[in-house]
């Protein structure tokens, strides 16, 4: 079960530089549904840093019924100063770029 939830990301250039992270509070075993705590901003490196120390991390978006639902886990890349959404067979996949962003 993810530990944390990125619902937004913020651009500096054509680069993401800062991302909307969640804790999760509560998952239903089984569901995508999720409940989440307040969102802190933090930067990529710090996320990568969560990744890096075992921290299990996805890509979260809001339901028409309001409600968080998962999109996809998230898994550092070469190098383990960036990361990426993967699909089910822990493919990359633009799911990053597709949240909505601030800023």
């Amino acid at each position: 079960m993810a530990q944390h939830a990125i619902t937004a990301i913020h651009y500096a250039g054509d680069k993401i530089d800062l991302v909307a992270v969640h804790p999760v509070v509560d998952k239903e075993f089984g569901s995508t549904g999720l409940a989440l705590g307040a969102a802190q901003r933090i930067s990529v490196g710090e996320c990568a840093d969560l990744l890096a120390a075992g921290e299990e991390v996805c890509l979260a978006r809001r339901t028409e019924d309001h409600a968080w639902e998962i999109i996809c886990d998230v898994e550092l890349l070469p190098g383990r100063r960036e990361f990426t959404g993967v699909d089910i067979v822990n493919r990359p996949n633009d799911a990053l770029r597709s949240l909505p962003s601030w800023g």
